[in-house]
């Protein structure tokens, strides 16, 4: 089975496959300021993260390709999270011995600062309990609410992995 087959059938990708495509900041960078992950690899017409981004920090080789994070001219603001209709965008920043990352949420209920979160990995693993610190954006123009939720972990390298949260009633 091809390698794009077994990725259709497992439903991600692993952390060694995007290794592959060069989507991590390297650590120096993401310990001096928030910068965007773009964990989107497949060549599909798409193109709402590199207009989003009014710094210019996303690069596109073309409108099918994968859009490429300039993580120097990249300050973080999570404009393009709240627009990736893939939901495959996240900030991260590692800072004061703790690990931080904006993701897209759009699931019930609502965050609220300072609730207890738990943490899931790309698979949809329970990676451990971490807190809102911050529901940065409240975009209401789509059919269901899209929160971009800042989650802050006490492992800081949880940061290249968490990518969905799930708030306990």
């Amino acid at each position: 089975m091809s390698e794009e087959k077994i990725f259709l059938q497992r439903g991600y990708n692993t952390t060694e496959e995007l290794e592959e495509f060069c989507v991590f900041p390297p650590e120096k960078m993401v310990k001096s300021k928030r910068v965007a992950i773009i964990e989107c690899v497949e060549d599909i017409p798409c193109n709402p993260c590199e207009y989003s981004c009014k710094l210019y920090g996303i690069v596109k080789e073309s409108f099918t390709k994968p859009g490429k994070v300039d993580w120097e001219l990249c300050v973080g603001c999570a404009a393009c999270v709240v627009e990736c209709p893939a939901l495959a965008i996240f900030i991260q920043e590692i800072s004061n011995g703790k690990g931080y990352v904006s993701l897209p949420y759009e699931m019930l209920p609502d965050p609220e600062i300072g609730k207890k979160v738990q943490m899931l990995n790309r698979k949809g693993d329970f990676m451990g309990d971490g807190k809102i610190v911050a529901p940065t954006y409240q975009v209401t123009g789509i059919v269901f609410p899209r929160w971009v939720v800042t989650v802050e972990m006490d492992d800081p390298m949880s940061s290249y992995e968490v990518r969905a949260i799930r708030i306990p009633k």
